[in-house]
């Protein structure tokens, strides 16, 4: 028998809610640039609708939800797998 994790409902349905709108968002605006909209529309989408601060406060609610389940050193090494971004040049 498996036990359940609880989960705080209201931050799961606003994470949530977030990922919809940017799995719907990005995929009307790579349409748009595929399409021959200028590239720039995506750092607009981004930067208008504020999109990496609100995907830092899901990280920090997954992380901190996360990490009452499993603790926080394994929570550290599962971050430490993550290859971020690197400049090309």
């Amino acid at each position: 028998m498996t036990q359940g994790i609880p989960v705080e409902m209201a931050g799961f349905t606003d994470l949530f809610r977030d990922l919809e709108e940017y799995v719907v968002s990005l995929d009307r605006v790579l349409s748009r640039i595929g399409a021959g909209a200028d590239p720039r529309l995506l750092l607009d989408y981004v930067v208008e609708h504020e999109i990496p601060s609100r995907l830092a406060r899901a990280r920090e609610f997954v992380g901190d939800s996360l990490e009452r389940v499993i603790g926080a050193e394994a929570l550290e090494k599962i971050a430490e797998q993550v290859e971020g971004y690197r400049d090309r040049n």
